[in-house]
């Protein structure tokens, strides 16, 4: 890729980041704070009036209170879609293990997920840069519609961390014609091989020919990757 190809691609992946940071903290203090404010005004209109309330009145009532709560979980859950709070508090272990159980739960995939038992300290732009990379993995996976399992294996080995997210179907095989990517995918493809390349690692997707299972391996040297040098016994996993 040209040398300004690349800078306009790193501009343009940094004002999303920029972007999606922005629109969480918007998500989080204003709309948040709106929905808690409504929750907490029904509870005080509770107290002093919910014996006055009718049969339909009362239901009416709990119907509106339902609707904030779920409106409150819908945000919570734009905000970890849009910037995971969960990366920046908890690290990238747990914001992979909750964007995985969430997503295939919601599509119906068994998940198997396996991780070191130590996780390294990740700069935040390698923490950024490899969740927003098996997010689009994953986002590959899903659009395979015969596929019912998702496995992520991540492993440390030689000083370098490897993501193993490889879909599959537990059916018969069915053979499948195969088919070019879109434009969405290949956009995809390019920015999650992008991501690695800037920090010295690599991407690479395999399909088999005679069926839509997907495998996706990313490769990150730690020194690339983790906060300060660590010792190689305290690396190698």
């Amino acid at each position: 890729m040209p040398v300004a190809a690349t800078d306009l691609l790193d501009q343009l992946l940094l004002w999303s980041e920029q972007e999606k940071a922005q629109l969480a903290r918007e998500l989080h203090d204003d709309m948040g704070g709106m929905l808690v404010a409504a929750i907490m005004d029904l509870a005080w209109i509770d107290q002093r009036m919910g014996k006055t309330f009718g049969a339909d009145s009362r239901a009416k009532f709990a119907r509106v209170q339902q609707s904030l709560r779920s409106a409150i979980d819908l945000n919570r859950t734009l905000i970890e879609q849009v910037r995971p709070s969960l990366l920046d508090n908890f690290g990238l272990f747990a914001a992979l293990r909750w964007l995985l159980g969430k997503t295939c739960t919601g599509a119906g995939l068994v998940l198997s997920q396996a991780y070191p038992e130590e996780e390294p300290q990740f700069t935040p732009d390698a923490a950024i840069a490899i969740y927003r990379v098996l997010q689009a993995a994953l986002a590959l996976v899903l659009a395979r519609a015969s596929l019912d399992r998702a496995d992520l294996d991540v492993g440390i080995e030689h000083r370098e961390i490897t993501f193993r997210l490889r879909g599959s179907s537990s059916k018969s095989r069915r053979k499948v014609r195969a088919t070019r990517a879109d434009g969405r995918e290949t956009f995809e493809l390019a920015a999650m091989q992008h991501r690695m390349r800037a920090l010295g690692g690599e991407t690479s997707v395999t399909r088999k020919f005679d069926c839509e299972d997907i495998a996706v391996i990313v490769r990150l040297p730690l020194d690339a990757a983790v906060v300060t040098d660590c010792a190689v016994e305290d690396c190698e996993l």
